[in-house]
């Protein structure tokens, strides 16, 4: 290898310092502007509430304020570090969203204020936070779809300057979620269909991720059952099923961009949510400890936490894919996102 081109390859395998330094100031930041503006708009009408459109009376309102403050840690995010990391902009947001549910109660609030005399938990608390799931999930597709703007916007005519600084080329802009949505990506940001992820593979990689979500979620909730509700507990549980769901997804149905393995997040969280509303109730249970331990996590817990750990595993696949190739190892045995420009 010459020194040339292992200059080339340092430069797209390595963050340097003052990368680095963006990547966790685009973080910080998006946690600032939640944990303080964030909260002023998201704070529960009760001071000991959870943070949830079902603590506030103007929930719209309230989801609204949540959007556009999502738009702004997105957008901060990707000017700062949008060049190294697809759609860190929208990790960012998700990042924020995290951090300030753990600011009010569990979902052992709302199991309480909800509870039915005799039978536990209503069912139609579920149903509420199948409906709220998919708030939150606007919440983040409209930074998706801030961070796929800005990055067309800034970067765009630059790929040369771009991978000679050691950024993304034009192939590797593709690799956002915002890019890769069948139609949207072609009709708004004008990337060519042979550049997006095939949809049926799309679904496929959602599919797997879905069900092994799903299963994963019920195993390391096991135990947990009988116990109170801590945020650790339920944060821990969605990181690490979302973590290996998509692993396992990537592994074996590969994609251009996190946008499959997002979507995954959603509807593990309404199929739980479903699933709790058509389960039998359990007698017996004082109302802080649900009849399904889907019922443990709020709706933007696992929306934010889930998106989170969808975009690391993202970018874990690319990193993977990208070590494989500098080292001319083949990986056709470990398909990965054949999106990521190595």
């Amino acid at each position: 290898m010459t020194d040339t081109s292992y200059s080339s390859t340092a430069h797209h395998l390595e963050a340097t310092l003052t990368q680095r330094v963006t990547t966790l100031g685009s973080w910080a930041l998006g946690g600032a502007i939640f944990l303080t503006v964030g909260w002023m708009a998201m704070e529960p009408d009760d001071p000991l509430g959870a943070v949830s459109v079902l603590t506030r009376t103007n929930a719209l309102m309230m989801l609204l304020q949540a959007a556009a403050l999502g738009a702004v840690a997105s957008a901060l995010g990707t000017v700062l570090a949008g060049r190294r990391r697809a759609d860190i902009g929208t990790f960012a947001t998700a990042l924020g969203m995290a951090a300030v549910s753990l600011r009010g109660d569990t979902a052992a609030y709302l199991l309480v204020d909800s509870a039915d005399v005799g039978s536990g938990v209503g069912r139609g608390l579920a149903l509420k936070f199948a409906l709220e799931s998919m708030g939150w999930f606007a919440v983040v597709a409209l930074s998706l779809v801030v961070s796929a703007l800005l990055t067309r916007w800034l970067y765009t005519g630059r790929d040369q300057d771009s991978e000679d600084q050691g950024g993304p080329s034009a192939t590797e802009f593709t690799t956002l979620a915002g890019f890769d949505a069948p139609g949207v990506g072609a009709r708004l940001f004008g990337v060519p269909a042979a550049q997006q992820t095939v949809p049926r593979e799309g679904i496929m990689h959602t599919a797997i991720a879905v069900a092994v979500g799903l299963i994963a979620i019920g195993f390391f909730s096991g135990g947990l059952s009988s116990r109170a509700i801590q945020h650790g507990q339920v944060c821990f549980v969605v990181a690490a099923a979302v973590s290996i769901a998509c692993y396992t997804a990537h592994r074996l149905a590969p994609v251009r961009s996190s946008l499959w393995s997002i979507l995954a997040v959603v509807l593990i969280a309404v199929i739980g949510y479903l699933w709790s509303s058509v389960r039998p109730a359990m007698h017996g249970l004082p109302p802080t400890i649900p009849s399904s331990d889907f019922l443990r996590v709020l709706p933007i817990q696992y929306i934010s936490v889930g998106t989170v750990a969808a975009l690391a595993m993202f970018w874990h696949a690319c990193a993977v894919a990208g070590e494989a190739a500098a080292h001319d190892r083949p990986h056709a045995d470990r398909p990965m996102p054949h999106g990521c420009a190595v």
